[in-house]
């Protein structure tokens, strides 16, 4: 496996920054996008470990930053906190759409021996639930994976809905840095204003007709494994793979200190999915 660099331009002209995953041997190789979750970056944890379990299964696999996830240069460190308080779910869904293009366009670092049209995407939390909206209204996604996904983006309790509404944002806080991040207004007002963000499962899950893998812990505090039922109960091509006892992160911390038995059991679980359907 090879590992290539790559910087485009992202919502707002601000640079996504990611890594592309080749797999050895010659190609042409599927690939696989990954989109990370809320407070989540492409170096988080368990994702380079996926990412490298995806190409040892011989998918090339693309994982990337938001834009405005506030995790600047380093790759590591929530160091440009206003990004965050600006980002939305639009600007993240148009950062995606520009990886999209770029694979397609075959233009990342890496790319000579992918086949671009057999296309599949993974998401974690919040990312997967773009995923879900993603794979619903593109046609030339063949297959996706969620892991701990949302079914739903409004999370907030009505009251602090309400305070945020008055002061321009509602405070977050990070428990692994002790940083207290902003949920800015336009992220408060998108939740206001696009109903559809509140029910994915009806408005998105519901029309997906490629296979779809849909992974939930059990003991999942972040994310209700509710929502990864919901979201396979709406999907005609959905299975849904729950992990008895796993956390949010399949029992994985950052920094990362090697793979879980979850973990193991998810990305051979996510590898066989996508070489099924890619």
């Amino acid at each position: 496996m090879s590992i290539h660099p790559f910087e485009i331009a992202g919502s707002g002209g601000l640079p996504i920054r990611g890594d592309v995953h080749v797999p050895d041997g010659a190609g042409p190789h599927p690939v696989v996008v990954g989109v990370h979750g809320f407070k989540g970056f492409r170096n988080w944890g368990f994702w380079p470990s996926i990412a490298a379990g995806i190409a040892d299964a011989g998918i090339a696999c693309v994982r990337f930053d938001m834009s405005h996830n506030g995790v600047g240069a380093g790759g590591l460190d929530f160091d440009e906190e206003e990004l965050f308080e600006r980002n939305t779910w639009a600007r993240e869904e148009e950062d995606l759409g520009l990886v999209l293009a770029a694979v397609r366009a075959r233009t990342l670092p890496g790319m000579q021996e992918i086949d671009a049209a057999r296309l599949g995407l993974i998401g974690h939390s919040r990312g997967g639930g773009l995923v879900i909206a993603r794979t619903a209204q593109d046609a030339g996604v063949r297959a996706a994976v969620t892991l701990a996904a949302i079914a739903a983006l409004g999370r907030f309790p009505d009251a602090v809905m309400a305070r945020g509404r008055a002061s321009g944002f509602i405070p977050i806080v990070n428990t692994r840095t002790g940083q207290t991040l902003r949920f800015g207004a336009d992220a408060i007002r998108e939740l206001d204003e696009r109903a559809e963000l509140h029910d994915l499962a009806s408005h998105c899950a519901s029309h997906i007709r490629v296979p779809l893998l849909v992974c939930h812990g059990t003991a999942d505090t972040g994310v209700s494994p509710g929502d990864g039922r919901r979201l396979a109960a709406a999907t005609p091509t959905a299975r849904l793979e729950l992990f008895e006892g796993a956390d949010h992160v399949l029992d994985c911390r950052h920094p990362f200190a090697g793979a879980t038995a979850h973990l193991t059991r998810f990305v051979t679980l996510a590898a066989e999915h996508f070489c099924a359907a890619l």
